[in-house]
């Protein structure tokens, strides 16, 4: 039975009736009010945990397909109406955010533009074996000795260069001069072809700098995927940073709102008499320390929302909320499955790949230089020529031969060699290097994706009984047996809890992102298809 009614219950009708009416209206008054308190603990306390949950939520990330489906226990408290008015703007969601980010980011856009460039440079590489057309000509006016005289020359010509190493030239050379007493014309067409036989030939050596080419495409086209991944994974954390800052700034306000409920309880019993006013104070000074938070909270998200922000290249200026429906579930993290996708995803690994390979035709080009150069040549001119005084004449030239070159004690070409070969080794080295490190990288989210989940379930189940151990210390503290002292306490650490639960779900689709990145499947888990 509550105290208020126990000591009434000692009171006989004689010294009750001899007591004022106000007392007597005081007493009832004080009577109803632990009454009403005692009944709504007690049907707080009836409660079951789920019913408690079942207004808790908070929103968390779509399940990526490739997991399997594990509900949680327990579910984020949820902000309440009065939570809700501390944030306005337009809702953005998770999938908004990455939309706007493919569409806007600066990063992104420089990426893109840099590929125009890129391509044109293999246009280029691949443009080696196409016959080069070329107009090459003059017009001169000279004056010697005092004779003027007039010289146009025009030749038009054609170059090609075969993949075994043999070059064509061919030109159509045309000359006019006049001068006094002296005109002459004459046109002729040159042709010329020469042949490797040891330096420079063969279709091996003369691929070379396009296959080079097309692997430096490869890896070009895998830096941009690198590029666009590690963007859409640092929008997805600015993201749930900003998701968090609004969450952690809900709590903050919910603490605000128990402060004050029990400073009306603490009020309430000053009132009764059952404690000493001081008390209110000690409810007044974590009212304000609560206020404190909420206010520290809403400069990060004020910050965090900036940041998302500048990162989505949109008006900073403009007032958005992080909205999404976040739902943890438990990630196959296996090693055996997990290594194998990595090594054939990972950016970085494939991209060194590409790397060995060119220096590998590196190596191949310092042999090729380490060899005679050793060349069959022709030449022909035909045409004709006439002038003033000269009459004309036919031109009909010719000449083949062999043309050779031999280095005796050029230490340059060997060092080409040296250098080709030195820089495969180390490709290789790095190559072993950054699979080590993929391993490590891989090894130590999944580890740490098992483990938040683990301190999830801990964190959820922790939230709840601090939940409900507050809703018992009120009641106590309403039936008497216990102290606001201890109801603050209690209430400090349902908010430390309720922290640690919101950053154990963020901190762990954190790590299912960080996972993906070190996967390489960021941009298949999101169906981002690059049009390169």
């Amino acid at each position: 039975m509550p105290r208020a009614l126990i000591l009434s219950s000692h009171s006989g009708p004689d010294s009750e009736a001899a007591e004022p009416m106000e007392r007597v209206q005081h007493r009832t008054t004080r009577a109803f009010r632990v009454l009403t308190f005692s009944l709504v603990a007690c049907s707080v306390l009836m409660l079951q945990p789920n019913d408690i949950r079942a207004a808790q939520k908070i929103p968390v990330p779509t399940p990526r397909p490739d997991q399997e489906r594990t509900p949680p226990k327990n579910e984020m408290p949820s902000a309440s109406a009065a939570g809700t008015a501390l944030f306005s703007g337009v809702k953005l969601s998770l999938d908004d955010a990455v939309f706007l980010g493919l569409r806007n980011n600066r990063t992104i856009r420089s990426a893109y533009i840099d590929r125009t460039s890129q391509k044109f440079g293999l246009r280029v590489a691949e443009d080696r074996f196409t016959p080069q057309f070329g107009i090459s000509g003059n017009v001169t006016r000279q004056r010697i000795f005092g004779v003027d005289s007039t010289t146009i020359e025009v030749t038009p010509g054609v170059s090609l260069l075969t993949k075994t190493g043999a070059s064509l030239d061919f030109a159509w050379n045309t000359t006019a001069s006049w001068q006094d007493g002296a005109n002459e014309f004459s046109s002729a067409a040159q042709i010329g072809i020469e042949q490797p036989l040891l330096r420079g030939a063969g279709f091996d050596v003369n691929m070379a700098p396009v296959k080079s080419a097309r692997l430096g495409e490869l890896v070009h086209k895998l830096r941009l995927k690198a590029t666009v991944s590690e963007t859409v994974a640092t929008i997805i954390l600015a993201h749930r940073a900003l998701l968090a800052s609004q969450q952690e700034l809900q709590l903050a306000q919910a603490a605000v709102d128990r402060s004050q409920d029990l400073l009306t309880i603490t009020n309430a019993l000053i009132t009764a008499g059952r404690i000493a006013p001081m008390e209110a104070i000690q409810a007044q000074a974590d009212i304000e320390r609560q206020k404190l938070r909420v206010l520290q909270a809403k400069q990060t998200v004020e910050t965090n929302r900036l940041s998302l922000l500048d990162l989505l290249a949109l008006d900073l200026g403009a007032k958005i909320v992080a909205v999404e429906n976040i739902d943890s579930k438990k990630v196959n993290t296996s090693i055996a499955r997990l290594l194998p996708i990595a090594l054939s995803e990972r950016y970085d690994y494939m991209g060194q790949v590409y790397v060995i390979e060119q220096n590998r035709l590196g190596i191949t080009l310092a042999k090729n230089e380490q060899l005679w150069d050793v060349s069959l040549y022709a030449q022909a001119r035909l045409g004709g020529q006439r002038g003033e005084g000269i009459g004309s004449n036919s031109i009909a030239d010719g000449a083949a031969g062999l043309r050779f070159t031999i280095p005796i004690n050029d230490l340059s070409r060997q060092q080409q060699l040296v250098d080709a070969t030195a820089s495969y080794q180390n490709a290789e080295l790095q190559l072993e290097a950054i699979r080590s490190g993929i391993e490590m990288q891989v090894r130590g989210t999944a580890s740490q994706v098992n483990l938040l989940w683990q301190q999830l379930a801990i964190a959820e189940k922790a939230s709840e009984l601090a939940l409900q151990a507050v809703v018992i210390e009120k009641a106590k503290l309403n039936a008497g047996r216990s102290t606001t002292f201890q109801v603050r306490s209690l209430e400090d650490s349902l908010r430390e809890s309720e922290s640690q639960l919101l950053n154990a779900r963020i901190g762990y689709l954190n790590a299912l992102t960080q996972l993906d990145m070190q996967l390489g499947t960021t941009l298949a888990t999101w169906h981002i298809d690059l049009k390169d």
